[in-house]
């Protein structure tokens, strides 16, 4: 018999480049930090939840493929358009919550969102 292995979401953040750091529950603090600082980002006062032109996502480690109260999905900044072709690419990786609210952001920002399937979260471009 084989089991499905749990599903946590996503958890970290997506660069400007396209890049996705990933990180453990309660971790957030200490990668944003770092990617401060690898990044050279101007402007962090050391909140998290507010690291400029980053994508944060974060998960309760308990937490099932819906996502209800207790995961995340947000960026204060239009996203690059490596940001945006890496969550049009990933959207299946993401709880049911974290992916609606990255598709509201994505339509909020005017990103072409037309190849998700927006019940499952696949791309369609792959199956073709």
């Amino acid at each position: 018999m084989t089991h499905a292995p749990q599903y946590n979401g996503l958890s970290g953040f997506l660069a400007p480049d396209g890049v996705f750091h990933e990180c453990a529950y309660q971790e957030h603090k200490n990668l944003a930090v770092k990617l401060v600082k690898q990044y050279n980002v101007n402007f962090y006062d050391g909140d998290s939840n507010k690291v400029p032109n980053f994508i944060k996502f974060g998960c309760y480690p308990w937490v099932d493929k819906i996502g209800n109260s207790g995961c995340h999905a947000f960026g204060h900044d239009e996203p690059t358009s490596d940001q945006a072709a890496w969550l049009i690419a990933n959207v299946d990786r993401m709880t049911e919550v974290q992916r609606r609210q990255i598709l509201r952001d994505l339509v909020f920002w005017e990103i072409d969102i037309l190849e998700v399937d927006h019940d499952t979260g696949t791309d369609n471009r792959q199956r073709a």
